[in-house]
């Protein structure tokens, strides 16, 4: 029996409901039906009607004409365009997700009306693009009508034969998406009649995806056209069926209200700001004592801001000398570097609060989600005109490093120091990349390395004072006196001491304390622990439904799953609408200790990563990071030994999200190693035609001409020099564009090099160093002082090799 319009509404929670926009829900709003479109053609192109469908058309008429006129006919039919009656209230509700097989932008224009920010899906190549967690996603699985490959585009609209066999893999990635929104939620297909074939298309291919789905939701199809004999049949599979119009469907909503936001505090700047409020940490929120938890950190987890208000942690001293940098005049940025273990983090928490004592409104970023620069800069202005400071701090910097740049670039060029800006990173991720001038001209790094005498007596006097910590700690060195455990400490402080405490005090290896701890678990467990771990080292970012894809582990042993790992592994929420919720190990530490022992056989990180690769869904903004993370020269897919298995893998990551550039780069950048240019010359040309030629790439084009100057067999000197010429030329035309890029200008010291090698000339080396030290002077980045003085002692000890020739020795 069919639901009423009424009864559908009322069991309606938008932020668990599902639409799928189906063929024909946008008549309403004056677009053309599919039989429309067939007619057209026909007419146009002068085709059979009878009996044939839109896509057999289509391929008739771009068979005997071109694509290009095609689809001028087919966007003919969509001009003027413009939404009315009910649809204009879509944007109203906060949907879990958004589908349609529709070619019209009506629901683009809904959220534009609105200023709304909206982001259309319609090719492979707009997964990742926007970062904005705010944004509504709107899939779509047959193109769109502005965007086509006729038009030099990679999306295109999805009419001909060809056009639906070319874009199988796009639309699984969708329908994937689907199978995951479908999770506990309710799916409402809209359409026009059940007499649609596409719509009965889309109904199976979503029951299908539904039966397979772990705690699958309730579809509802709602149709203009009532037709109560199809509608039985549907029903009989347990479908429910409105016949109402979707005018009928949004006037029945505006009788409900959801998220309703009135009277809400605006004192705090981050309530303008809603895209902020899903990946940002509250400070003045998480700085609860109550919450502290000593035995979390004794056994490795990172010290949260309530240890820190609980006084469970020693003070670090890097903490009170970057406060009182930050409180100087046109202070800016504070860096906070240190090898993993050091306790970057639980230093820079407690720098939070020592700004928060004075005053400073402070937040944290969540690593695992986007940072998005323009709404920080909006922010920091609105505590300018409120005459307050804060302070953002940004962990794991290196992974955030684009839209840092553009952040701290904005707030110097507002001279805004209103928005204090804290970040911590591991030296070799930081160094090697290339960073706005903002960071060191109006900031400044720290070096956490060891624990200095005063930080060592303060450990010891917080274990003396703190009884939960000595409660702790007592068993392992009752009987040594304070000179003891002082040495002990001055020996083993390289770490965290959350991380290694056990292993300070211990007779054992901290290596022992974790695999023993391994080996208690049950051995399914010990399978998710293993896994967790070893994805962590590699960087990928873990969360519920990646790990339930990879292991096949039935959706509702999870729970069960990770209250047995309590204390071991975590889960927490990243994007909760998504149903998106991380999973992580205590500590990087721990996870590479567990690693390096259980996947200690080349061929099992290869399979993992190709487990992993195989799993990944594009269409969840997390797992693009992953694929950012998995091409990491220290963790990912580069410690690979063998090149090529390398370069089948970021293969797979281009075919998965060609939109990625790191993993074009990462396979010219091997193809050039290997002497394979042909291969290298090819990518480049494919990169350059999809994207434009960027600073990497340049990079490359320059190492690809070196290399050949260096390395191609049988030609003759002069022949050398002139690819040597050739790539002085390159290496110029990409600084004139990318100035400040130092890898770009380190590429050119080599030539610098390679051409007096073979000249005895210094001028392309002189004149490569003198850039180097411009971009220095300009951007302030100590690394590239380091650069500088490698290469000079690199050219002295080839002038030295030559005159050692030239004597005869």
């Amino acid at each position: 029996m069919p639901i009423s319009t009424k009864q559908l509404v009322e069991s309606i929670d938008p932020t668990r409901t599902v639409l799928f926009f189906g063929s024909g829900s946008s008549i309403p709003s004056k677009a053309p039906s599919a039989q429309a479109l067939i007619n057209h053609l026909a007419k146009k192109f002068s085709l059979p009607t009878t009996g044939f469908m839109l896509s057999e058309v289509a391929s008739l008429a771009e068979q005997k004409h071109s694509r290009s006129e095609v689809i001028a006919v087919i966007r003919d039919q969509f001009k003027g365009l413009k939404p009315t009656g009910g649809l204009l209230n879509l944007p109203l509700y906060k949907w879990r997700s958004l589908f349609t097989t529709n070619y019209d932008d009506l629901i683009e224009q809904c959220y534009g009306r609105r200023s709304l920010p909206i982001v259309p899906i319609s090719s492979n190549f707009d997964f990742g693009l926007d970062p904005n967690p705010a944004a509504v996603r709107l899939y779509k699985l047959h193109g769109t009508i502005e965007k086509d490959i006729s038009d030099g585009n990679k999306s295109r609209i999805i009419l001909s034969e060809t056009d639906y066999d070319q874009t199988i893999d796009y639309r699984e990635f969708l329908y994937d998406r689907l199978k995951g929104d479908l999770a506990g939620s309710r799916l409402i297909i809209i359409g026009h009649s059940l007499n649609d074939a596409d719509i009965r298309d889309v109904v199976n291919r979503a029951a299908t995806i539904n039966a397979r789905a772990e705690n699958g939701g309730q579809i509802v199809l709602l149709l203009y056209t009532e037709d109560h004999d199809r509608a039985a049949l549907f029903e009989r599979r347990g479908i429910s069926v409105c016949f109402a119009g979707i005018d009928e469907f949004f006037a029945a909503l505006t009788h409900r209200h959801f998220g309703d936001t009135d009277g809400r505090d605006t004192s705090d700047p981050l309530d303008g700001h809603p895209a902020l409020q899903p990946v940002t940490i509250d400070v003045a929120h998480a700085s609860d004592s109550k919450r502290a938890d000593a035995g979390a950190m004794f056994n490795g987890w990172p010290a949260t801001h309530a240890d820190i208000l609980a006084g469970l942690t020693f003070e670090r001293t890097i903490a009170s000398t970057a406060t009182d940098y930050l409180n100087s005049e046109n202070a800016l940025v504070a860096i906070i570097l240190g090898a993993s273990g050091v306790g970057k983090t639980t230093a820079a928490r407690q720098l939070l609060q020592r700004l928060r004592q004075t005053g400073s409104l402070c937040w944290e970023h969540k690593p695992d989600l986007p940072l998005l620069p323009e709404q920080w800069a909006a922010v920091a202005e609105q505590l300018r005109e409120q005459g307050k400071v804060g302070a953002l701090l940004i962990d794991d910097a290196h992974s955030q490093l684009y839209p840092l740049n553009e952040l701290v670039d904005r707030l110097f060029a507002n001279d805004n120091g209103h928005l204090k800006i804290i970040l911590t990173t591991t030296r070799h991720q930081w160094n090697p990349r290339v960073k706005s001038p903002t960071l060191y001209r109006n900031g400044k790094e720290f070096a956490l390395v060891r624990l200095s005498n005063e930080e060592i007596e303060r450990l010891l006097q917080l274990i003396d004072i703190s009884d939960p910590l000595r409660r702790l700690v007592e068993p392992m060195f009752s009987g040594f006196s304070r000179a003891e455990r002082r040495r002990r400490l001055i020996d083993r402080c390289e770490a965290d001491m959350f991380v290694c405490l056990k292993n300070i005090f211990a007779s054992e290896s901290f290596d022992d304390i974790i695999l023993r701890e391994y080996a208690d678990l049950a051995p399914e467990l010990q399978d998710v622990y293993r896994y967790v771990a070893a994805m962590e080292t590699a960087g990928v970012r873990i969360h519920r439904q990646l790990l339930i894809r990879i292991l096949r582990i039935p959706a509702q042993t999870i729970a069960a799953a990770l209250d047995r790992l309590t204390d071991i592994v975590s889960e927490y929420d990243i994007e909760p609408k998504d149903g998106i919720f991380g999973w992580r190990t205590r500590h990087t530490v721990i996870a590479a200790i567990v690693t390096r022992f259980k996947f200690s056989d080349i061929d099992k990180v290869i399979e993992l990563f190709d487990l992993v690769i195989d799993n990944l869904s594009p269409t969840y903004d997390i797992e693009i990071r992953t694929i950012r993370e998995l091409c990491n020269v220290d963790t990912g897919i580069p410690r690979l030994p063998e090149k090529e298995v390398q370069n089948r893998l970021y293969r797979k990551l281009m075919s998965l999200a060609p939109s990625e550039r790191v993993p074009r780069h990462r396979l010219i950048r091997n193809l050039i190693g290997a002497g394979a240019y042909e291969k290298a010359e090819t990518e480049i040309r494919i990169f350059e035609k999809d994207f434009g030629a960027d600073g990497p790439v340049y990079r490359y084009k320059v190492q690809l001409l070196l290399a050949r100057a260096v390395r191609v067999p049988g030609i003759l000197p002069e022949d050398r020099l002139q690819i040597l010429e050739s790539a002085r030329e390159m290496a110029l035309l990409g600084i004139n564009r990318f100035p400040l890029n130092k890898t770009l200008l380190t590429a050119y010291a080599d030539v610098g090099v390679e051409y007096y090698r073979r000249t005895s000339s210094y001028a392309y080396f002189d004149e490569a160093i003198e850039m180097l030290k411009n971009a220095e002077e300009r951007l302030g980045d100590p690394d590239l002082s380091r650069i500088i003085g490698r290469y000079v002692r690199r050219i002295q000890g080839q002038a030295y090799e030559s005159s050692m020739d030239e004597d005869g020795d």
